[in-house]
C-alpha cells in the first residue's frame, strides 16, 4: 500500500511541477509547450510497477479532459496523439484507447497519417480484434472517400473470429460506391447465404435487387455509356445471386423477379 500511494505522489509531482512550466508567463500562449513536461508511456511504466491499471486510467481521465477543453474553446488537439500513445504504451491492449483514439485523431486532429499510425500500432498488439480494421476502413470510407482501401479493410475485419456480419455489408457498400456492382452483388449473395438470420437475409436480398433494379437499368439504359456491354455480359454470369431472385437481361433493361 505504500508503494501505491508513493507512486501516485511521484506521479502527481510530475504533473504539478509540468502544470507550472506550461503556465509561465513565456509559455501561456505556446501550443507547442502545452505537454512538453508530459511523461512518456515508458517512463509512467516503469514506476507504475503493478499499478499499471490505476496509471492507465489516471492517463485516460488527462486524455479525455484535454480533448474536450480544446473542442469546447481552440479546437487545437497538436498533442490528441501523444496522448493516445502514452495510453496505449502504458498499456498495449487498451482496445478502445486505439479505435477511438485513431477516430478522433484523424478527424478530429485531422491527422490521418497519426491516426492510421495508432491504429496499425493496435493491430499489431492485437491482431485478432476486428474492430480496429474496421475502424480504418470506416475512416477511409467516411473521412478519405477512399473506397478500395476502405473495402480491403473492412474485408479483412470480416476474416477475425466473432466479427460481425455487418463488416462484410459496409465492403459491399464500399464496392457499390466505387462503382464495382458485381462484387457489391457477390458479397451481397455471400452475405445472404451465410446466415440463417432473416433480418441479415432481408437486408442483402434488398440490396441485390436495388443494384440489379435501380443500377444496372440506370446504366443499361444510357447507351452512350462504355459500360453498358461489358456489364451486360457480366449480368449474364451471375449464378451466384441468392436463390429466389431471378434475372431476366433485355436489350435495353434488366428486370428482377422475386421467385
Amino acid at each position: 500500500m505504500k508503494k501505491f500511494f508513493y507512486i501516485i505522489f511521484i506521479l502527481v509531482i510530475v504533473l504539478f511541477f509540468a502544470n507550472i512550466l506550461q503556465n509561465r508567463p513565456e509559455n501561456i500562449k505556446k501550443f507547442e509547450n502545452e505537454l512538453l513536461y508530459f511523461p512518456s508511456g515508458k517512463f509512467i511504466k516503469e514506476i507504475s510497477l503493478d499499478f499499471k491499471t490505476t496509471m492507465t486510467n489516471l492517463m485516460w481521465f488527462e486524455t479525455v479532459q484535454y480533448y474536450g477543453q480544446h473542442m469546447l474553446t481552440d479546437k487545437n488537439l497538436i498533442f490528441l496523439d501523444k496522448l493516445f500513445n502514452v495510453i496505449t504504451d502504458l498499456d498495449s491492449n487498451f482496445l478502445q484507447c486505439y479505435t477511438f483514439g485513431g477516430t478522433v485523431v484523424t478527424y478530429d486532429q485531422k491527422r490521418p497519417d497519426l491516426g492510421f499510425a495508432l491504429l496499425d500500432k493496435g493491430m499489431i498488439n492485437l491482431p485478432e480484434s476486428w474492430q480496429i480494421p474496421f475502424v480504418k476502413g470506416f475512416l477511409y470510407y467516411m473521412y478519405l472517400y477512399d473506397y478500395e482501401k476502405a473495402y480491403r479493410w473492412f474485408v479483412f475485419a470480416s476474416t477475425k473470429n466473432n466479427s460481425p456480419y455487418f463488416c462484410k455489408t459496409f465492403a459491399a457498400a464500399s464496392k457499390k460506391k466505387e462503382g464495382d456492382y458485381i462484387t457489391a452483388l457477390r458479397l451481397w449473395s455471400e452475405i445472404y447465404n451465410g446466415t440463417d438470420n432473416r433480418f441479415q437475409k432481408e437486408s442483402a436480398k434488398k440490396n441485390i435487387i436495388f443494384i440489379l433494379n435501380e443500377i444496372f437499368n440506370r446504366i443499361a439504359k444510357n447507351d452512350r455509356d462504355t459500360k453498358v456491354f461489358s456489364i451486360k455480359g457480366e449480368l449474364k454470369k451471375l449464378t451466384f445471386l441468392p436463390f429466389g431472385i431471378d434475372v431476366k437481361i433485355y436489350e435495353d433493361s434488366v428486370v428482377v423477379k422475386e421467385k
